[in-house]
């Protein structure tokens, strides 16, 4: 947990040295989006002093309503990968899953501009108005 509530300090430090910051933002609430994970909900008990950092919680999982499901194509990454989760001698097994989400982030990474997080933002809030109006909607589209 404290590693969680370690990375949380390190991007909220990452955001406040960026020019864009200093020249745009500052004197501004950052806020970093968590998804349901327990050990999120740990992180956001040991982070407490930072007035200008708020964190948000997804509610229940849904993908289409997860702009990081769309952000990341982690997924296809992982299923050419997967074969580094197998066969893992004991105890090796939770390690090896963080370094290749470690590794799915980094190989993903180069291709998230601010016309693609915005285009995910918008899907984002189209299938949560869906949601909130019982509408079907079909993951993928």
């Amino acid at each position: 947990m404290e590693v969680n509530a370690a990375f949380v300090d390190d991007v909220y430090g990452a955001v406040k040295a960026t020019d864009v910051y200093r020249d745009f933002f500052v004197g501004k609430t950052i806020v970093i989006i968590l998804d349901n994970a327990p050990a999120h909900s740990q992180a956001e008990d040991l982070i407490k002093n930072r007035e200008d950092l708020e964190m948000l919680r997804l509610g229940p999982y849904s993908p289409m309503c997860n702009p990081i499901e769309g952000m990341l194509g982690s997924r296809l990454f992982l299923v050419f990968n997967a074969d580094q989760m197998f066969d893992l001698p004991y105890g090796e097994k939770t390690e090896r899953r963080m370094r290749l989400l470690e590794n799915a982030a980094d190989h993903c990474i180069g291709c998230m501009d601010l016309r693609l997080v915005n285009r995910m933002a918008r899907h984002s809030a189209h299938a949560v108005a869906a949601a909130v109006r019982n509408e079907s909607m079909q993951y993928g589209l």
